[in-house]
């Protein structure tokens, strides 16, 4: 029953020239899961070297994809694009895998249907400010390294905002979450332990990584009217 389960899960690892991380983040999923859940690594716009060299180690059971560097967001829509199981989740390349989790996500996703998953949770304090969704909307968030759903939900919902390049649009989509599933809304969380998140690797390698948060910070505070 476990395996019949897993298969049914697609985990998408979007990266940008740091494929040693990818690696080592698909090598840790595969050996606590071996070959039982899909993994659909976006590549957004690395060196063609790079990106071939990870091709080939990682092998045919990693589905590669690629797109011209628009951001984490862009690439967060386009694996999710090419998801053909119930469920995925959202893992950034810097996350290892320390005990198998994949049955646990799929457990969680099918007692809580309009759910999603994560592995820590967050807060922001400047979402108790959107008064359109005030009843709905928490300051209680899931970090977006790690955001699990059924591909049901993602439909419902709609994808993520890539005018939102690389911060920001995890947060909009669980705004837009919570309304639309109102007091349907609720998170889960993963057992402690199985992953570990290694600190944002590929952004902290980014000289312009300020700028960017807080031109993403001033788009998203527009589109929900926050001052």
């Amino acid at each position: 029953m476990a395996d019949t389960c897993i298969q049914e899960l697609t985990v998408v690892v979007p990266q940008y020239n740091a494929w040693q991380e990818t690696i080592a983040c698909c090598s840790s999923l595969r050996r606590h899961h071996g070959e039982r859940l899909g993994i659909i690594v976006v590549d957004d716009g690395s060196a063609a070297e790079d990106r071939e060299y990870a091709r080939r180690y990682l092998g045919a059971n990693v589905r590669v994809l690629t797109q011209r560097h628009q951001g984490v967001t862009a690439a967060w829509n386009l694996g999710l694009g090419a998801v053909d199981t119930r469920y995925a989740v959202l893992l950034n390349n810097d996350a290892m895998t320390l005990r198998a989790w994949g049955d646990a996500a799929v457990r969680l996703l099918e007692q809580n249907p309009w759910g999603v998953l994560g592995a820590e949770c967050r807060r922001e304090p400047a979402l108790e400010r959107i008064s359109t969704l005030a009843s709905a909307v928490s300051s209680r968030l899931l970090s977006g390294w790690c955001l699990g759903f059924r591909m049901k939900l993602f439909r419902r919902v709609g994808p993520f905002d890539e005018s939102l390049a690389l911060y920001w649009s995890d947060t909009d989509w669980q705004v837009r979450w919570s309304g639309c599933v109102g007091g349907s809304a609720k998170f889960s969380l993963l057992p402690k332990g199985v992953l570990r998140h290694r600190g944002h690797q590929s952004t902290r390698r980014l000289r312009e990584r300020s700028a960017l948060w807080t031109r993403d910070r001033k788009r998203f505070f527009a589109k929900w009217e926050l001052s």
